[in-house]
């Protein structure tokens, strides 16, 4: 099951959309808090064809739970905070905030590289 994310531009008359995936299959990852656990895992996948302001295409993004924060984990992508999101729909939010508007490298102490705001 996905939710669609439609974006519309009034400046260009464009529309782009980001997809997030509730992703419950197999699933490469590096998540050693739960190595042991014989719990399900579950994980969301953001997805875009939509490209930055240099026309190169977005990487997809996995956030494998709340704490897990768009700007490498460690801090939301629309403030300088690194508390876990609330719920799924903050965090669907702010993944979805750092594809539009990207973010500086280093953006708030975060380490992360810069990415480009997405191409409207």
């Amino acid at each position: 099951m996905a939710i669609t994310i439609p974006i519309y531009s009034n400046v260009n008359a464009l529309s782009r959309s980001i997809t997030v995936d509730f992703v419950g299959d197999i699933l490469a990852a590096d998540n050693k808090a739960n190595v042991s656990s014989t719990n399900k895992t579950y994980y969301f996948k953001f997805t875009t064809g939509a490209r930055d302001t240099d026309g190169i295409a977005f990487d997809p993004k996995l956030s494998l739970g709340l704490s897990d924060l768009a700007l490498g984990g460690v801090k939301q992508s629309s403030s300088n905070t690194a508390n876990a999101y609330a719920d799924v729909s903050s965090m669907v939010i702010d993944y979805t905030y750092d594809f539009i508007y990207g973010h500086t490298a280093n953006q708030y102490s975060s380490g992360v590289a810069e990415q480009k705001p997405m191409q409207l």
